[in-house]
C-alpha cells in the first residue's frame, strides 16, 4: 500500500510540475508579431471575407506619463464565394498603424491606446469563477478553469472562458493575449469571428495554434498601390471624416459595416475624388468601408469612431 501511495504521489508531482508556471509572464515589448485572422460573412453577396493579419511591434512612443509600444498591421484581404457570386480582388496592405500598448507588470495588467484613450485590455489577476472586469476586449465572460500552456521554453497561465452559453470557446494566455487575437474582442463566432494563429518573438515561433503551420510576417507590397488609393483623415474621428481617392468616381456606392458584417450606413450616387462621411448615429467602434462602382469592387479600409 505504501509503495502504490509513493508512486501515485510521485506521478502527480511530476505531472503538476510540468503544468505549473513560474511567476507572471508579460507580453513581448519588441521584435515580435502576432499572426491572426478576422473573417465575416459579407451580407451584400454572402461571400466570406478574410483579413489575414500580422500585428507587429515597431518602436515606442510616449503618451501622457507612460511609454507605449506601437503596433502596426500588415495583411492580406481576400474573399471566398460560392458561384455564381464573384469575389472582390484580393490585395495586400503594409505598415498600417493600429494602436499602442503598455504593461503594468507588477499588477499583471496590460493597457491599450487605440481610441485615443488609455483603456484596460487585460487583467491577469484571475481565479476560477471570476467574472472578467469590463475592458477593451471583454464584454461578459467568466473563468471556467485555469491551466498552463508552453510558450517558448516556459509555461504561461491559460484562463479558459465562458460567456454563459459557450463553455471554453476562448482563452486568455499570459504574454500572448487571447485565442481570438492579441487584442481582439472576445466573442463567440456568429457570421464572423477572429482567430489567433501564432506568436513570433525574435524570429522564433514561441506559440502556435497548430504546430505544423508556419508563422511568417506578411510583407508583400506588390498590391500596396491598391491600399494607397484611399486616404481617410482624421481616423479615428468623432463627428466626420474625409475620404480621398486618386481616381474619379461616378455614381459609386459606399457601404459601412460593423465588425460582424452588419450594414450600418450606405451612401449612394458618389462622384468625384472626395467623400465626407458623417458619423450621425453610429456608436463608438471599428467599422469597415467598402467602395463599389458599377457593381465592381474598388477598395475597402477600416475606420474607428470615438467620442
Amino acid at each position: 500500500m505504501k509503495k502504490w501511495s509513493f508512486i501515485f504521489t510521485f506521478t502527480v508531482t511530476v505531472v503538476l510540475s510540468f503544468g505549473q508556471t513560474n511567476g507572471y509572464h508579460p507580453f513581448p515589448d519588441s521584435n515580435a508579431f502576432w499572426g491572426q485572422t478576422f473573417w465575416y460573412i459579407n451580407p451584400s453577396n454572402y461571400c466570406t471575407d478574410y483579413d489575414d493579419q500580422s500585428l507587429y511591434i515597431s518602436g515606442d512612443t510616449t503618451i501622457g506619463a507612460y511609454t507605449y509600444h506601437k503596433l502596426y498591421l500588415n495583411g492580406y484581404r481576400s474573399e471566398f464565394c460560392v458561384p455564381p457570386n464573384i469575389p472582390f480582388p484580393p490585395y495586400y496592405y503594409v505598415g498600417q498603424y493600429w494602436g499602442a500598448f503598455r504593461q503594468d507588470v507588477a499588477n499583471k495588467k496590460v493597457y491599450l491606446n487605440n481610441y485615443g484613450n488609455d483603456t484596460l485590455a487585460y487583467d491577469f489577476n484571475l481565479n476560477v469563477g471570476d467574472t472578467l472586469r469590463p475592458s477593451f476586449i471583454n464584454w461578459f465572460n467568466y473563468v471556467l478553469s485555469i491551466d498552463s500552456v508552453l510558450v517558448g521554453s516556459q509555461y504561461n497561465k491559460r484562463f479558459w472562458l465562458s460567456d454563459g452559453s459557450h463553455p471554453n470557446y476562448a482563452a486568455l494566455i499570459e504574454g500572448i493575449g487571447n485565442t481570438q487575437g492579441a487584442f481582439n474582442h472576445l466573442m463567440y463566432p456568429f457570421e464572423g469571428g477572429n482567430n489567433l494563429w501564432c506568436l513570433n518573438v525574435n524570429d522564433q515561433t514561441v506559440w502556435s495554434y497548430n504546430s505544423s503551420s508556419s508563422c511568417t510576417l506578411i510583407t508583400r507590397t506588390d498590391d500596396f498601390k491598391i491600399q494607397n488609393r484611399i486616404v481617410i483623415s482624421p481616423n479615428p474621428f468623432s463627428v466626420f471624416t474625409i475620404l480621398k481617392i486618386n481616381q474619379n468616381l461616378k455614381d459609386a456606392t459606399m457601404t459601412i459595416y460593423n465588425t460582424i458584417g452588419k450594414v450600418m450606413k450606405e451612401i449612394k450616387n458618389i462622384s468625384g475624388q472626395e467623400i465626407r462621411i458623417q458619423r450621425d448615429n453610429l456608436p463608438v467602434g471599428v467599422y469597415f468601408i467598402r467602395l463599389e462602382e458599377a457593381n465592381q469592387f474598388i477598395t475597402q479600409d477600416k475606420v474607428i469612431i470615438t467620442n
